[in-house]
């Protein structure tokens, strides 16, 4: 019977393979790449990879998951860290989600080959990943929670609020189904729908007056600089 692993030998392996799975997943993508393909650099026999995980798309998933806490930065610094008005940080948090998706490269993995996509999510444990990426949502979810109790955002779930962005997903996966067009004009639109079902009326009026008031300004300013020209041609 093989000895088992040491803790210290069990960590070790994990991360090569870790390492080997996304390796092999960005050079011949999660259809192609092997059991085999994974083990044999890892050092291991076939049998001894189900100690580590369920199968080769948990290994992908547990490798993409790695990458949340970062993607999250990114998120967070291009939404809620860029702008004060609450429905144009969701607008552009859903925009920053499409653009990860289509910039990752392991989501391109799955993006490349949508019918691998649809068996991938088949044996997806949705609320085991759910669990796992609670804590790199919190800034997001301590975001809307913020929001909620400035009266900014609907009342409800935060957790849902933050899943619900994600609904922009489903347009990056279907992408290749739309013509360039229409995927760049729903891109612009579906963000702005979705965030102004989340948010108060009060929020759209806001957002309104912040753009009047520019308007206003720019108008302002050409006028004096008219005026200036004007001055300048009298004398």
């Amino acid at each position: 019977m093989p000895k088992p692993f040491s803790a210290a030998q069990k960590e070790t392996i994990r991360e090569k393979l870790m390492e080997v799975g996304r390796t092999c997943f960005l050079r011949y993508g999660l259809k192609k790449t092997t059991i085999d393909d994974l083990v044999k650099p890892a050092g291991i026999a076939k049998a001894s990879f189900y100690l580590f995980f369920d199968s080769k798309e948990a290994l992908y998933m547990a490798i993409f998951l790695q990458e949340i806490p970062e993607m999250m930065d990114r998120l967070m610094a291009g939404s809620f860290g860029s702008t004060e008005n609450t429905r144009e940080a969701l607008i552009l948090m859903m925009k920053g989600i499409a653009h990860e998706m289509q910039t990752n490269e392991l989501s391109r993995v799955m993006l490349d080959d949508p019918s691998e996509l649809e068996r991938f999510a088949d044996g997806l444990d949705f609320e085991g990943i759910m669990q796992q990426v609670a804590g790199a949502y919190a800034p997001i979810v301590q975001a809307i929670t913020a929001a909620q109790g400035r009266g900014e955002i609907i009342p409800g779930d935060p957790f849902l609020i933050t899943y619900s962005l994600g609904l922009i997903k489903m347009l990056v996966i279907n992408r290749d189904h739309l013509p360039p067009e229409l995927y760049k004009s729903m891109m612009d639109f579906a963000p702005q729908i979705i965030a102004a079902g989340l948010t108060s009326p009060a929020m759209g009026a806001t957002a309104y007056a912040e753009n009047a008031n520019q308007m206003v300004e720019s108008g302002a300013d050409a006028d004096s600089s008219n005026k200036d020209s004007s001055r300048g041609g009298k004398q």
